[in-house]
């Protein structure tokens, strides 16, 4: 199928010119980010699992994927919860209680395709301190945020935090592995008075480069985040069991993660 696009071009003439850009076919994007919080021994779960189709290029919309079903299935109790709809396409009700170094399955059943990923949960580090500071990069307009965590000890760890208006950031414990590490990020368009939610996600090392390409791929300019447009040569892990070879685009994560609130002066 082809788009036509009206150009109005500012020449002598002003004449119309329909210039014809090809669409590739829409195809299933799946992304799934379930959060789990010890909250002192009264544990939350939290997250979705958000279902829409590749959008042609330069579309406003992403549409999202209709008449689905979606299940969470413990592979050690054989339990299956059968996830259900917030909003069209989106998933994030009924979810299992979740323990670590257990495997659970991601199953969406759509147009008589299956597709499936599984995924234990990972451990995470808790939020030490979130403060407003001073500084800026380029525009004196910039909020500083500056954020310390501890590193979770004895082990190779990868980090995913999400600052709120669909920012992210990848980070890899390298370089202060057994440490802790504080560093600034900076906001644009904030004001006081606002109120910023900082998330800290533990994942693993393919999570982190998934994450890591998608937002290369997505500029990292905020919006819907990253995940909203699926990186077009970046494969996730969930496959397609009814055809291998036509798998989706996107990403099932579960992740134990710790928040920390922050009101703008």
């Amino acid at each position: 199928m082809l788009s036509i696009i009206t150009l109005g071009l500012f020449v002598s003439c002003e004449d119309v010119i329909n210039v014809d850009l090809p669409t590739s076919e829409s195809k299933l994007v799946i992304d799934a980010l379930i959060g789990y919080n010890e909250n002192n021994g009264n544990p939350i779960v939290a997250g979705e699992v958000r279902l829409t189709y590749t959008a042609p290029f330069l579309s406003e919309e992403i549409p999202p994927v209709l008449n689905a079903s979606v299940s969470i299935l413990d592979e050690q109790s054989g339990e299956s919860f059968q996830l259900l709809e917030s909003q069209p396409g989106v998933f994030g009700v009924n979810f299992p209680e979740l323990k670590f170094n257990r495997d659970y399955t991601l199953v969406v059943t759509h147009n008589n395709q299956v597709y499936t990923a599984t995924q234990q949960m990972q451990h995470s580090s808790i939020i030490d301190k979130v403060e407003q500071k001073d500084g800026f990069l380029f525009d004196e307009e910039e909020t500083e945020v500056e954020v310390t965590f501890m590193d979770i000890p004895g082990t190779r760890s990868y980090y995913l935090i999400s600052f709120g208006f669909g920012n992210f950031l990848v980070i890899d414990d390298e370089f202060f592995q057994d440490s802790s590490l504080t560093f600034s990020y900076f906001y644009e368009d904030v004001d006081p008075g606002d109120l910023l939610v900082i998330t800290l996600f533990g994942i693993d090392k393919e999570f982190a480069n998934y994450a890591s390409l998608a937002l290369i791929q997505s500029g990292e300019d905020g919006g819907d985040g990253p995940f909203s447009v699926p990186p077009g040569n970046v494969r996730g892990n969930i496959i397609n069991t009814s055809n291998p070879n036509n798998p989706p685009f996107g990403y099932f994560a579960i992740s134990e993660f710790d928040t920390e609130l922050l009101t703008l002066e």
